[in-house]
């Protein structure tokens, strides 16, 4: 026999190769496998061997484990309760181990092992000793734990969603189901797995579902049911249910299925009938509102211009009789005309303001961009004329360009200037100022002043039409021009407001959206 035959045969473990030969064949062997911990046991338990897998896994050094007892890798509750010796028991007796569990580090950190103790007898069954092989499964362990808090949460969600959730596979059977496809539909789950998904949609429809189900499946993709269409579903009692259903495949068991999320959608519909009953409601509301306007508007139209003729008369024939009568006509006489010509012209004026009133409710918008300090420009020096003869001081800040039709708003500016010089008149020194605030959807423009002011306690009263908080003796008006002004900023889609106090003055305020209502 060669020397090469002979080194085979001791490399193969033959009856020719020594024991000790085998022996460093076996711990060279066991010194290469570094994923595993391989420590042979003595009798009594304790470390006879620890390879290099040990002690990367546990990072305890040979010298510091051979010879002590193998419960060191146990935590200290599994040595309290006896479970090493328990382990060494078992092994003996069925002549292998296989578990797992958390065993310890040098360090005291802990590692989740899958752990095969197996007892070493000699030929007439006593025990040599044990092989215990570790392997360090933390990670699997917290990938598997991970997976399976996803399963369960996933799993709740599917149990606790709000809409009912059906899953169907390729031949249209029911696979799964959640507690609110019980509730909606009436069946227990029971009743509604492993049935086809026809038990759940009224009859009229099985046929077209049938064919619906198999487009789906020829191009299973996520979308919503019937789009355009309305869809039912049918609960147990036989009563139909006004469904929507989102659509989604799902891989399960080398095949597609679908995911169905249905929503019972009867609320929905009844408030949406709701809505579309109050819509028709106003919309004849509204419609009878503007034809009782367009009827008042038309009427103060006719009437405010069939007053101006005998008006006219009136006015005509007092002039007549004060240069006929001439000296001839007594104190109480001549005082009797002037009363009646002062009323006639105030009338007059009512007139016109009423016409100027219904102008503004029917004549259309010329929308454009306004500039405001322009108009106000134009005004205050048209104003000059009239208040040569006083002291007022004017406080106008830049103004913006704003939306609008430029002869309305100029009107409104017109108003509320005139009302401030007017109010003002009783004041050594008149303060009026003109501004603006910019808000994100709105502007706000103000006309304030230091006159006679009014109580705020009849500020609703102030833009109503013929509404006046002082007397003709005081001030001459017909109280019209605020409510113009309200008007005015209404079909602009803005408000009006004011503020003041008696004998403190007052500010006039009125906003104008960044964007015209397209009513307007």
């Amino acid at each position: 026999m060669t020397d090469k035959d002979d080194m085979e045969k001791k490399a193969a473990g033959s009856p020719q190769a020594s024991t000790p030969e085998r022996d460093q064949l076996f711990r060279f062997m066991a010194e290469q496998v570094r994923d595993y911990a391989l420590v042979l046991l003595d009798a009594k338990g304790e470390i006879a061997s620890w390879n290099s897998g040990a002690q990367r896994i546990t990072r305890y050094q040979p010298d510091e484990v051979l010879g002590r007892h193998y419960s060191l890798l146990h935590p200290k509750e599994e040595v309290k309760s006896g479970a090493p010796q328990r382990e060494l028991t078992v092994s003996g007796s069925l002549g292998s181990l296989e578990l797992q569990g958390w065993r310890l580090r040098k360090d005291g950190s802990r590692f989740w092992a899958s752990i095969a103790l197996t007892s070493l007898k000699d030929d007439t069954g006593g025990i040599l000793g044990y092989s215990l092989i570790l392997h360090d499964n933390t990670e699997r362990r917290a990938s598997e734990e991970a997976m399976t808090k996803s399963r369960n949460m996933l799993e709740r969600l599917f149990e606790t969603a709000p809409d009912a959730v059906v899953v169907v596979d390729g031949g249209g059977v029911i696979r799964k189901v959640n507690q609110q496809a019980e509730v909606i539909f009436g069946y227990m789950r029971e009743e509604m797995l492993g049935q086809r998904i026809e038990l759940l949609i009224p009859k009229r429809f099985h046929k077209r579902h049938r064919q619906h189900l198999r487009n789906y499946f020829g191009d299973p993709r996520a979308r919503k049911m019937g789009i355009g269409l309305e869809l039912y579903g049918r609960h147990k009692n036989g009563a139909e249910i006004p469904v929507d259903i989102m659509l989604n495949p799902i891989a399960a068991q080398d095949a597609t299925w679908v995911f169905a999320v249905i929503r019972d959608i009867t609320l929905q519909k009844q408030g949406e009938a709701k809505i579309l009953e109050l819509n028709l409601t106003l919309r004849n509301q509204l419609d009878q509102l503007a034809a009782t306007n367009r009827e008042l508007e038309s009427f103060s139209y006719s009437v405010s211009h069939d007053l101006r003729a005998p008006l006219r008369h009136i006015i005509g024939f007092v002039d007549l009789l004060n240069v006929k009568g001439g000296t001839n006509l007594d104190d109480k006489s001549r005082h009797y005309l002037e009363v009646i010509s002062g009323a006639a012209t105030r009338m007059g004026m009512l007139i016109d303001d009423l016409l100027a009133f219904s102008r503004m409710g029917r004549s259309d918008m010329m929308k454009g961009w306004v500039d405001l300090g322009l108009l106000v420009r134009e005004i205050v020096a048209d104003l000059q004329t009239d208040v040569q003869d006083r002291k007022i001081e004017w406080d106008v800040t830049a103004l913006p360009v704003v939306l609008g039709d430029a002869a309305m708003l100029r009107q409104v500016l017109i108003n509320l200037i005139g009302n401030a010089v007017k109010f003002t008149r009783g004041r050594e020194v008149a303060r009026i100022a003109v501004g603006s605030l910019e808000l994100k959807e709105e502007t706000d423009i103000f006309v304030k002043d230091n006159g006679v002011g009014f109580d705020e306690a009849y500020a609703n009263k102030l833009f109503g039409l013929f509404q006046r908080l002082h007397a003709n003796e005081e001030f001459e008006g017909t109280g019209v021009g605020l409510a113009i002004v309200q008007r005015i900023v209404l079909r602009h889609g803005g408000r009006v407001w004011a503020e003041g106090t008696v004998d403190g003055g007052a500010s006039f305020w009125f906003s104008l959206p960044k964007t015209l209502p397209p009513s307007v």
